[in-house]
């Protein structure tokens, strides 16, 4: 036992985790590079360990899914099996919890990136592997709190297929448990308390709890003004609330942010015009929401890099063929 206990606290020893988090904090703002720079550190002095190669993985995965472009998948799916294998290796000689957690998160970040990705025949095939080995992590020590976000997030994503897919006699599911698994990553974990916060706001978005939410992704913001990843879920969150006007101005301020930069990623601009687009048109504002629908359209002369466009052109004619 007493050896167990140290080989677990070896991968995670102060050292460690200072590097680890000092990563986080440049990720929650997009700083890419100084983030991986952190990460590589990790990797670098401490090989052995599966932290860095799947922070690292992570970090890619964020980026990809934030340019919504794709170049970097072999380097991310090698670092995912490197977390896994190096995970294995450790769990061939130890029972040690760090290393379950490694493995079942690259599992857990696999399946969301497949599901961005609309591979979704591996995005249930992951998601149950990985939720199902944080489940057994949280039984099997209920003080480790890092795994309650995605045993948490898994058990509410199971629980509203049961609620709208019946059909598939699922079991039922419990919404509030898993809202307070998340409630306790958002506490108490050690890697996991903004982005647990983050998913917070998006599930009681879903849940139509709009005054929690908003208390939440405001509190994230305060904290991380230039973050983008926390401005889509407040943008998104005012867009279900019916909220149009602070919708409109979070994607406003979203658009300026990607127009500032030299790399345009048009995708996402694309994206926020056709968002202030609905906002306006629920407005009633008909002249200015036409205006930001047909710069949509303006912008599928880059969808061949950036496909996702021809979808968003696809709802700015609708859209533009209803305010006629």
């Amino acid at each position: 036992m007493i050896l167990l206990f140290c080989v677990a606290l070896e991968l995670n020893t102060p050292a460690i985790e200072l590097l680890i988090k000092s990563g986080l904090e440049f990720s929650y703002v997009e700083q890419f590079d100084s983030a991986m720079y952190y990460f590589n550190q990790v990797t670098t002095q401490y090989p052995d360990n599966p932290a860095g190669y799947f922070f690292s993985a992570a970090l890619i995965q964020l980026k990809m899914m934030d340019e919504c472009q794709f170049l970097d998948e072999d380097k991310y799916y090698g670092l995912m099996r490197e977390t896994v294998n190096r995970s294995e290796d450790i769990l061939s000689k130890e029972g040690n919890i760090w290393a379950k957690y490694y493995k079942a998160n690259a599992y857990i970040y696999q399946a969301v990136y497949k599901g961005f990705r609309k591979e979704y025949f591996e995005t249930f095939k992951l998601g149950m592997k990985g939720g199902r080995m944080m489940q057994d992590l949280v039984r099997e020590d209920s003080t480790f709190y890092d795994a309650y976000l995605a045993a948490g997030t898994f058990e509410y994503f199971w629980a509203r297929a049961s609620r709208y897919l019946p059909f598939l006699n699922l079991g039922g599911g419990d919404i509030e448990g898993a809202i307070d698994k998340l409630n306790v990553a958002a506490q108490k974990s050690i890697y996991s308390r903004p982005t647990a916060r983050n998913s917070l706001v998006f599930i009681y978005g879903e849940e139509g709890q709009y005054e929690k939410a908003e208390v939440i992704i405001d509190s994230l913001l305060q904290e991380y003004p230039l973050s983008r990843t926390f401005m889509w879920n407040k943008a998104e969150l005012e867009f279900k609330s019916d909220n149009y006007r602070a919708a409109a101005d979070a994607f406003e301020d979203l658009y300026n942010r990607y127009d500032a930069h030299n790399e345009k990623n048009y995708a996402n601009l694309a994206q926020c015009r056709l968002y202030i687009g609905k906002c306006l048109s629920a407005l009633g504002e008909k002249e200015g929401a036409r205006a930001n629908l047909k710069q949509v359209i303006g912008f599928k002369e880059h969808a061949d890099k950036y496909p996702q466009i021809n979808g968003y052109c696809r709802e700015a004619y609708a859209l533009l063929n209803r305010l006629l």
